[in-house]
């Protein structure tokens, strides 16, 4: 369980990528201009059968898509509210998404796959694409790839580019320094971000959402035989944030962010991944592998008031490594383009999650409940400690192989793409917890008796997917093609951590009743850890889409059918319970529109996206309820982008402006649908003074203040929100050396 081949390859190779980083041996040569992108596809973006978003390096700056929250919208039906931290990360896209565990979209940096859905959130620099592939793609990409692929293409060393220097200040104190270099066959890459936070705790008299992070990005390309390339590249992102500004909603009125216990993020994430490319006279053969770390720590005070009733601290240490390998014909100009591939990885986390519950948590959640049980003329049951920790440790382990295939058969006018993945993936949890406490029953005890309730054992789980794929795309004309596709796509399954702490209070007032030698006729219910496995969930998607791309004007519009079965839905446990599972509950489906407009002249840009989508429960029934036909929630019906930009010619100087209105909704945030935040625009501007190597600007976001909500959720039965953030104005420049 603890070994892997895929890390171990990319440490061999590591002292070869440093001797041929500074050899000077005559096989080096210098690597031509080349365009790098984590796409597998053997045909061009506008030949994919399958909606695709493509942003160029002139519409990251003028939109400043700096995270990927801010792509919401600008990719249609993309939708990834900023709440909590860095660690949440929630995606939803074409009506699938879930609130926690794995992501339904793959993110690539270069062709890396990033692994931990807790690294997706970070700041760019030095992002020269970003290509967002939509609707399942599991066929090529396999795991958590259900809802499309993000891919971020950076800066490569063979470009002519001079060193960029960007800097920018504005509202809350939020400071964003960064650069990007190229020295030789290395390109370097660096962001740090400063704010001071956008909400108060009223309780604590300060900003609960601090945040500083930074950056880096190593890049090296090297052509070592006319046939063969080798590229590295190492990321860092190294981050300190506060977070989770949720605010309580009872008796009609929403209260401020107010809460007592510490509320932070740090994170440290490392991703170290090596690509070989080696063109034969038969066949091109492509080798990339990674060895990626993660290790993150998280406080949260779990009931968000200002009482004392129990907090949580996750902290985790996770190590992956990654190979595949891919083989594909080496004529380009052939009717028939097969490729083969496997791929393989392994990750392990140690995970540490302990719950301690305070005082008014010891009241509320566990004596309360225990002393209902017991007849009062007796006696009841008191616990003497005011902190009680539940300790909860857990070993995962996680593994997946897979081999799949792919042919492209170009026929004229007609392209045929079939292929099909062949997917295991197994994953093992040791789990060791313990409660601690020390309890009297009255008037009988006169003394404390310590009470340990210890919870360790071993789950495992082994599930195959068969992922095929079957497109058809029609070439109308040099402008004008017309596509349909069946596809396949699947999110891995896992292990629920946070419900331990429920397992563990449950088996707490057990055992306290069976040491009184109290034997109940019904025990207090709960989950065991064999429970706490969920299987994968898999979706059908059917799709019919169009382009156009004709001088100024490019256009694409796509209906799509999502069938999803065993889907992860996140539910609590009834009463006052402290933790949360996700459970395959569901079935739903997702009918939806999206479609791309713009037209780009020298001086006049415009862009418009627009999706659609109805995503309803089929079937689902949570014991209580029933769901059945109701809206899925957290998923908006509408994603609106819309934005138009002129640039002004003054001499040697350029006048930009930019304008945008972004928005989403309405969304449910609950089965019932009756809690619902409406469909909601936000005005974005930008106006800059464009010198031959710098500029000044001045951007602005959400300029109207739209106090709209991004998150509800439940804990211990009350209910919160999170609120959007704020209207913000920053002033910046960019100025190259």
């Amino acid at each position: 369980m603890r070994t892997f081949a895929p890390a171990m390859t990319t440490i061999a190779l590591l002292p070869i990528i440093a001797a041929l980083s500074f050899s000077g041996d005559t096989l080096v040569q210098n690597l031509p201009m080349i365009t790098v992108t984590a796409l597998k596809e053997q045909v061009s973006t506008g030949h994919i059968a399958a909606g695709v978003s493509d942003i160029s390096y002139q519409s990251i700056q003028r939109n400043s898509t700096y995270r990927p929250n801010s792509l919401s919208s600008i990719v249609p039906g993309l939708h990834i509210p900023d709440y909590g931290a860095s660690l949440t990360s929630t995606i939803y896209l074409r009506g699938i998404g879930s609130r926690m565990e794995n992501p339904v979209m793959g993110l690539y940096i270069d062709g890396i796959p990033v692994i931990e859905k807790n690294a997706y959130d970070f700041d760019w620099e030095g992002i020269r694409r970003i290509t967002m592939l939509r609707g399942p793609q599991g066929t090529l990409y396999g795991r958590n790839s259900m809802g499309g692929i993000l891919s971020l293409s950076t800066i490569s060393p063979a470009e002519d580019s001079r060193p960029t220097v960007c800097m920018e200040y504005g509202t809350a104190n939020t400071t964003r320094i960064g650069t990007h270099f190229i020295i030789g066959n290395h390109a370097l890459s660096l962001i740090f971000r400063h704010t001071d936070g956008y909400f108060n705790n009223t309780y604590k008299k300060e900003l609960t959402d601090p945040y500083d992070g930074i950056s880096l990005r190593w890049k090296w390309e090297q052509n070592i035989t006319g046939r063969t390339t080798v590229s590295n590249i190492l990321q860092t992102n190294l981050s300190k944030e506060g977070g989770f500004a949720y605010r309580l909603w009872q008796d009609s009125t929403l209260h401020p962010v107010s809460y007592n216990d510490e509320g932070s993020y740090r994170r440290l994430s490392v991703i170290e991944g090596l690509k070989l490319h080696h063109r034969g006279d038969a066949l091109k053969t492509d080798v990339v592998t990674s060895l990626q770390f993660l290790s993150d720590d998280m406080h949260m005070d779990q009931d968000y008031t200002p009482k004392s009733v129990f907090t949580l601290q996750q902290k985790q240490q996770s190590v992956s490594g990654t190979m595949e390998l891919t083989l594909r014909r080496a004529d380009d100009d052939a009717v028939w383009q097969p490729q083969t591939g496997l791929f393989s990885f392994y990750r392990h986390n140690n995970l540490t999650a302990p719950v301690t519950f305070k005082r008014d948590g010891i009241e509320t959640l566990i004596l309360n409940n225990a002393n209902s049980h017991i007849p009062k003329d007796i006696g009841y049951l008191t616990i003497t400690d005011d902190v009680m920790p539940v300790n909860s440790d857990f070993q995962i382990g996680t593994r997946n192989t897979a081999l799949f295939h792919e042919s492209v058969f170009d026929l004229g006018r007609w392209l045929l793409t079939a292929g099909i993945r062949l997917d295991y993936e197994g994953g093992i949890m040791d789990y060791d917890c313990m409660a601690r406490l020390h309890y009297r029953f009255l008037p009988i005890m006169t003394q404390d008796r310590e009470l340990e309730v210890p919870y360790n054992g071993t789950v495992s789980h082994h599930h195959f997917e068969v992922i095929p794929k079957l497109s058809l795309l029609y070439k109308a004309t040099d402008a004008v093609t017309v596509y349909t596709t069946a596809s396949k796509g699947y999110r891995a399954g896992g292990f629920n951590t946070q419900i331990f702490s429920d397992i563990l209070q449950n088996l707490t007032m057990n055992a306290m009743m069976k040491d009184l030698g109290v034997y109940l006729d019904r025990q207090f219910v709960s989950v065991s850890a064999h429970n706490t496995e969920y299987a994968p969930e898999d979706a059908w998607n059917l799709e019919l889409g169009t382009r156009l791309s004709k001088g100024s004007f490019s256009a694409s519009a796509s209906a799509y059918y999502m069938d999803v079965r065993n889907q992860q839905l996140t539910v609590f446990p009834p009463g006052m319970s402290t933790g949360r599972m996700m459970t395959n509950a569901g079935h739903s489906r997702s009918i939806g529109v999206e479609t791309e407009l713009g037209w780009n002249t020298q001086q006049f840009r415009s862009h418009l996206s627009w999706s659609w989508c109805d995503a309803r429960f089929v079937s689902y029934n949570d014991g209580n309820n029933d769901y059945s036909g109701n809206p899925l929630p957290y998923v908006p019906k509408h994603t609106l982008n819309v934005g138009a930009g002129y640039s002004f010619r003054l001499n040697r100087t350029t006048l930009d402006i930019d304008a945008s209105l972004n928005g989403a909704g309405p969304v449910n945030w609950d089965e019932t649908g009756t809690r619902q935040e409406p469909f909601r625009l936000k005005a974005g501007c930008r106006i800059a003074l464009v010198f031959q190597d710098w500029e000044i600007y001045v951007r602005g976001d959400n300029l109207t203040d739209v106090q709209g909500y991004s998150f509800y959720f439940k804990s211990v039965g009350n209910e919160f929100l999170a609120s959007g953030k704020p209207r913000m104005i920053m002033i910046g420049t960019t100025f190259k050396l």
